[in-house]
């Protein structure tokens, strides 16, 4: 993904993306981006697409040659002379990337690649970066819905006791444009005042204590958390990749607010190819190591505000989840 200079300058956002077909990307035209489809190890069309390219965020592929891809789109930036690169990133990525067994280190295959994408942005843009790492989304848990909806459980590979957290990419959005309009506002040429953010939730709860939450903001009595295996969340991930209520962007198609979920959030089953998969299981892995307990308060500080709760983002989405029954 790349966007030009587009506050007081007038310019545009650009979407990179592999493949237009299939994923409902009129929903970002409509918010005013211009979607072009690239190949990310063809370096010379990148530098074609970046031409005039002020800022880039990378948000690195589910794909099989994630690295190759991101280095390919690091060195077309550099050629381009792009002012300021970005990242997403995963909560936890550095606590998996030096230690640990040799069967530790292929168990985190993905993850390694993206900390490995983290040291080469911090390498080529040494004073113009920013690495924003995040919790797990909760826009994750709409794949849980039909489990909650049709047998009031939450069926997760994660120990009844582990500690982990969530948040509301809307709420990672509207900090990311904040630090981004007030990046536009410095005329000194500097980064942002910090190169890392680590955007968690205020709260870190165990998996059963995060179900409980989940409930209250149904306003279900209660529902029951069940542990299950990496396998078997594998084989539920693939069934929900097919299956025909994510076959679509769920809901309302006008207007839409950044306070609730809407077609720009929801997932869509196409979105868990294997990559995707495999990575979702390494991060319940990382959880289950107790690498994924951080808690910061650089979202609130972004956000000058708290994050929503996880309770408060299911009470808010609440009709939303009912139409995964």
């Amino acid at each position: 993904m790349k966007g030009e200079r587009y506050y007081s300058t007038g310019g545009r956002i650009c979407v990179f993306c592999r493949n237009c077909s299939g994923y409902d990307l009129s929903i970002l035209q409509e918010m005013g981006a211009i979607v072009i489809e690239v190949n990310y190890e063809d370096e010379e069309m990148l530098c074609k697409a970046l031409k005039n390219a002020y800022v880039v965020s990378i948000i690195p592929e589910h794909s099989h040659n994630t690295l190759k891809e991101a280095e390919c789109m690091i060195k077309a930036c550099k050629r381009q002379n792009v002012e300021f690169l970005c990242m997403h990133s995963i909560v936890g990525v550095d606590r998996i990337s030096k230690q640990g067994s040799s069967n530790e280190q292929q168990e985190y295959r993905h993850l390694k690649q993206i900390y490995k994408i983290e040291e080469k942005v911090r390498e080529t843009y040494p004073e113009k970066h920013g690495i924003i790492r995040h919790s797990i989304f909760n826009q994750f848990l709409y794949f849980m819905a039909p489990q909650i909806e049709n047998k009031n459980v939450v069926a997760l590979p994660a120990k009844e006791n582990a500690n982990w957290g969530s948040v509301d990419v809307n709420d990672v959005l509207n900090a990311i444009c904040m630090l981004a309009k007030e990046h536009e506002k410095r005329t000194d040429s500097t980064s942002l005042h910090k190169k890392l953010y680590q955007f968690t939730p205020s709260r870190i709860m165990t998996s059963k204590e995060n179900v409980h939450e989940i409930a209250k903001g149904l306003e279900r009595a209660e529902i029951k958390y069940v542990e299950i295996s990496e396998s078997e969340m594998k084989k539920y991930l693939h069934r929900m990749k097919d299956d025909s209520r994510f076959k679509e962007h769920q809901g309302h198609h006008e207007g839409g607010s950044w306070d609730h979920d809407g077609r720009w959030s929801i997932p869509i089953g196409k979105y868990l190819n294997d990559c995707a998969i495999e990575m979702i299981i390494e991060i319940w892995s990382m959880i289950n190591a107790g690498k994924q307990d951080l808690r910061t308060n650089d979202l609130k500080m972004v956000l000058n505000t708290e994050p929503r709760t996880l309770k408060e983002y299911f009470k808010k989405n609440r009709s939303q989840f009912h139409q995964f029954k």
